[in-house]
């Protein structure tokens, strides 16, 4: 597994993800950043929207995300139909 280097490459293209592959960027890095600009700036011409969120993370991330909007003691429906929907009642219930 790689460790970190002790110099912070501005590319991000030495430092390995543990998580992932070697494939994958850092998210510091200016192709990383310049990456997200354009996929919003896609995204808002394709949908015709002045604002996107793109959350940079894993599904779960997302939800997690998602579901802090309802931690203020708002109610929620869930219809479980599957793993997903289960799995929003899980976080939900979390607080």
């Amino acid at each position: 597994m790689p460790g970190l280097l002790p110099n912070v490459d501005p590319d991000g293209l030495l430092e390995y993800s543990v998580v992932y592959t070697d494939r994958a960027l850092n998210h510091m890095s200016q192709s990383f950043q310049g990456d997200m600009r354009y996929i919003s700036s896609t995204l808002k011409s394709v949908y015709a929207a002045d604002q996107v969120a793109i959350v940079p993370g894993s599904g779960t991330f997302g939800m997690e995300a998602v579901a802090r909007q309802f931690a203020t003691g708002k109610k929620t429906l869930v219809i479980r139909n599957g793993f997903f929907s289960y799995r929003w009642t899980q976080i939900l219930d979390m607080g």
